[in-house]
């Protein structure tokens, strides 16, 4: 019973006090207003906006700043450019057109405030680092049996560390490859994505569909394709069952982080790592 429950309680002469109140306080603090059902289905231009704003206009700029800009290099400032746009784009869709116009709650997917239960940290932590050699095999295989190359895998390299070692570079990428980046995608494609086929289907479909987009979102190579839906699955996975963003956004931020400190690793101590 609410420890405010004897706020509720109209004194009687016998202990009938204590079993109505605690029938009217448990309806009043246990029993939600019925939702509308428009509230509980998602409409379909929802997610169309998500989709044409954010994962379209992402892609729409990245090649338009390519084509202004013109560099046959990636440089640094090129790459903050790559980070602020994803952040735009992707955080700032699910803000803007999901929780600024009441389609989308961030406390119900545990956004806000920040919630995580212990278990939930080593657990998205260790997943996360498991999957690493899965993911890598799996990616190297799909792309050796389509027959293609890893030059989208030197291509990210050259996103992640554009400029080879420097410690500038390593705490921008750092921070922006390895932080920043996650969450906006977390919000974006299970916070946005996930939750509005959630709303719509059952667990599955929302598995997969969403899923199926965030890989499709990393279309360097069929190789990071594949190995991004093994990623994607396992976040979905975890959101479903903590019922909170920050547990994927967590195993994202694990993923992007040690990839980054992996390569500027191999920079700072085998220079020859970096394309000539």
């Amino acid at each position: 019973m609410s420890r405010h429950a004897n706020a509720f309680c109209v004194p009687l002469p016998d202990s009938r006090c204590h079993f109505w109140n605690k029938i009217f306080v448990d309806t009043v603090q246990t029993t939600p207003a019925a939702p509308s059902e428009s509230a509980r289905v998602p409409q379909w231009s929802d997610l169309v906006l998500y989709l044409v704003v954010g994962l379209g206009g992402f892609f729409g700029a990245s090649l338009l700043a390519r084509q202004f800009v013109r560099a046959a290099e990636m440089t640094l400032p090129l790459s903050v450019l790559a980070y602020a746009l994803n952040i735009l784009f992707f955080a700032g869709t699910v803000l803007g057109l999901g929780a600024a116009r009441g389609k989308l709650d961030l406390r119900a997917i545990g956004f806000v405030p920040p919630r995580l239960e212990a278990k939930w940290v080593f657990g998205a932590i260790a997943i996360s680092l498991a999957l690493l050699p899965l993911r890598g095999v799996i990616g190297i295989l799909v792309q050796y049996l389509a027959g293609g190359n890893l030059s989208g895998l030197q291509n990210r390299m050259d996103v992640i560390a554009p400029e080879g070692f420097t410690w500038l570079g390593f705490l921008v990428t750092f921070v922006g490859a390895g932080i920043l980046v996650p969450i906006s995608e977390e919000l974006f494609f299970r916070g946005a994505v996930f939750t509005w086929f959630r709303a719509r289907y059952n667990f599955p479909i929302a598995l997969l569909a969403s899923s199926l987009l965030f890989a499709l979102g990393h279309f360097d190579t069929i190789g990071v394709v594949a190995s991004s839906l093994v990623l994607a699955l396992a976040n979905a996975y975890v959101f479903e069952k903590s019922k909170t963003l920050w547990a994927p956004i967590l195993m994202h931020i694990t993923t992007n982080s040690f990839a980054v400190l992996f390569i500027y690793a191999a920079l700072a101590f085998a220079p020859e790592f970096a394309r000539p």
